[in-house]
Order: C-alpha cells, then sequence, then structure tokens
C-alpha cells in the first residue's frame, strides 16, 4: 500500500487526482495541469511535497564528512545558506541530487523521495565517528511557488522576506501558529521564485489552508514536470541516475573539483577519456516527445529522450535527451513520435528563465 502524506485528507476535499510516486499516493491535480502550471508562472501554486526525505547531519565531523560524501563545498556554507549538489557512487554515477542547507548546529539534507532510504543508507555506510545522522519523520513540506509568493507568505510570518535571498533559509516565526518544528528556505523547483516550508505534522492543514486563503492555487505533480522541465531542471530517473554522472547530465558547474569526494576519480577519467554521451535539449515544431522517442540527427538514430513535454509557457513541444555526440545550439534532429519524424531543434536550457 502506498504511503499518503498528512495533507491527503485535505488533497481529497479539493477533489484532487492522485498518482503513485516513490511509493506515496500524491496529487497529479486538482483541475488541469495547464491552469496550474499558469499558477505558478502568474502568481503563486501551492504544493504539497512532504514525500521528499529529510536527514540531519551533526557533530564535529558534520563538515568532512559531508564534504566527502557531496559534490559540494561543505566547509564554504555558511550559516542560513544552500548548496546544491549529488551523492555520487565510485563511478561517478548520481545516486542523489539533493539540497544542503546549513543551519545554527547541524545541516539539513533534503533528498528526494524514492530515494531517500538509499541516500540514508550510503551515507550510513560512510559514517564516521564524529558526525551523527538522524531521518526526520513526522513532517510536512510545502512548496510555494511563483511571482506572488512573498507577498502571500509575509502576512503569515514575523521575520522579512524581502531581505532573504535566494537559496537562503531561516527559522521562521509564525503569527498564528506555534510549530513544534519549522522551517524556511527560498528555495524551489519550479523556476519561479518561491519558497519551502517545512513544518511539524500537526501545523500542515491550517498552514495549507491558510496559504490557500491567502491566495495560493493548489497545485500537483503534473505542473510541478512541465515548470521543471521548462526551467531545464533534471529529474532523477531521467536526466540523472546512478548509470549516468553530472557530467554527462552538463552539471559538471555544479561540482567543487578541489577537494576529495566519492566519485572525483571516475569523474577525472571520463573528463580525460571524453564523454560518449551528452545531454541534449530540444523544441520542437510540432508534436509532444515523450521519454523513450528516439532521437534522430541526420537520419541516424543518435540517442532517445529521457524527458518530454508539452510546454504550457512556450506552446510547442519540449524536451531533454541524451546522444552520442555534442549539438551545437540551431542543429536540426528529428524526434520520432508514433513511428513518425517529427522536426525538432537544438536549444540552450532552460527553456524558460524569469525576467527577475
Amino acid at each position: 500500500m502506498n504511503k499518503k502524506t498528512c495533507l491527503f485528507d485535505e488533497h481529497q476535499k479539493l477533489h484532487a487526482r492522485f498518482t503513485e510516486f516513490g511509493g506515496w499516493d500524491m496529487p497529479v491535480f486538482y483541475t488541469t495541469i495547464m491552469e496550474e502550471h499558469a499558477a505558478v508562472r502568474n502568481n503563486a501554486g501551492l504544493f504539497d511535497t512532504s514525500h521528499m526525505g529529510e536527514i540531519t547531519v551533526g557533530g564535529a565531523g558534520a563538515v568532512a564528512f559531508l564534504n566527502r560524501m557531496t559534490t559540494v563545498n561543505v566547509p564554504a556554507i555558511t550559516e542560513g545558506q544552500a548548496r546544491y549538489g549529488f551523492l555520487l557512487n565510485e563511478a561517478g554515477g548520481v545516486i542523489d541530487d539533493l539540497i544542503i542547507y546549513r543551519r545554527s548546529d547541524d545541516f539539513l539534507l533534503i533528498v528526494n523521495a524514492s530515494n531517500a532510504d538509499k541516500d540514508f543508507e550510503w551515507l550510513r555506510q560512510h559514517q564516521t565517528p564524529d558526525a551523527t545522522m538522524e531521518r526526520l519523520n513526522d513532517l510536512c513540506l510545502l512548496a510555494l511557488q511563483g511571482p506572488a509568493s512573498e507577498k502571500i507568505l509575509q502576512p503569515l510570518i514575523r521575520e522579512n522576506l524581502e531581505g532573504l535571498k535566494y537559496y537562503y533559509s531561516v527559522k521562521p516565526t509564525f503569527k498564528s501558529l506555534s510549530p513544534s518544528f519549522a522551517f524556511l528556505a527560498r528555495t524551489g523547483y519550479t523556476g519561479e521564485d518561491g519558497f519551502e516550508i517545512l513544518v511539524n505534522s500537526s501545523s500542515a492543514v491550517p498552514l495549507w489552508n491558510a496559504l490557500l486563503a491567502a491566495g495560493a492555487k493548489p497545485c500537483g505533480l503534473g505542473c510541478r514536470d512541465t515548470l521543471r522541465l521548462e526551467a531545464g531542471m533534471p529529474l532523477h530517473g531521467h536526466e540523472i541516475d546512478e548509470t549516468t554522472t553530472p557530467l554527462e547530465a552538463g552539471l559538471g558547474r555544479t561540482i567543487f573539483w578541489d577537494k576529495e569526494f566519492i566519485g572525483k576519480q571516475a569523474l577525472i577519467a571520463q573528463k580525460e577519456k571524453g564523454l560518449s554521451k551528452f545531454l541534449t535539449a530540444f523544441r520542437m515544431a510540432g508534436g509532444i516527445p515523450r521519454a523513450h522517442c528516439a532521437i534522430m540527427v541526420n537520419g541516424r538514430v543518435a540517442g532517445q529522450v529521457v524527458s518530454g513535454t508539452f510546454s504550457p509557457t512556450l506552446k510547442t513541444g519540449i524536451g531533454m535527451g541524451f546522444v552520442n555526440r555534442q549539438l551545437e545550439s540551431g542543429t536540426k534532429i528529428d524526434i520520432i513520435i508514433h513511428d513518425q519524424p517529427r522536426a525538432a531543434e537544438i536549444v540552450r536550457r532552460p527553456f524558460y528563465k524569469r525576467k527577475s
């Protein structure tokens, strides 16, 4: 039986359509994917992302431990700051991508739902005696995303959100709630401004309803995927996985090379040898691409789509896929959809970037 978040009953009240994701029953949409996508791009959408995993790492050896386990320059993270990075295996493949937040006494790791158990076990296998680890449970994670997010959230919070920079966090003080656990970060997975809010489960329903009453639209995983794809953001199991390195996924810029970390030697060897697959982005002239569609270059199969959709913002099909050579922006290709070649063009990521 799939797991359910603490807001499951609230989603049912809003007539959400559910899907299985990472072993959880999650809302895929409430009204339509198009409406919810537009709400995030133009106003604000609210996502229940409580299926994600939370791990804390503390102790005197926390910095050194995480510095070896991830691709992030952990010693450089200041209190209240966050960094995006990877847990790699010895071959340089991506076990998971994650965000590391530095709090006053420890680090908070937000990891993908389907990988949370595996991530914790991988970290536990390499844990040093001077580092402590804990899985956090009974929490609710909400993602408020869109240009109106600050305006909607500020009346509920005593802290000045205007002064909270992107990829920074704070321990919030709510005006009408007293959660036993509270964490707030200016981060997200949509390409828009927004916040991720972590509270204990008993505070979840009143916070969810307060944000909806303030103007946020409930949004499901359907538009979460179209939004992240427009923003060119990777999804584990698609653009990244344990057989794909960050270099192949075009994410080498996120790696801090001036330290030792698991998988580093494999990445160095790959750089020296040269890549055999490259993640590329493309825009369709017509048709909607889907995962596993073949990518044709000069009439020959050169790779496969890993993510594809209709872009509600651009009003055309877009996608990302791996090919066997580096393709320059503007290169004409074909995507095989229902056994028919459909014209597309290589473009730079992201497909969409907000104005401010």
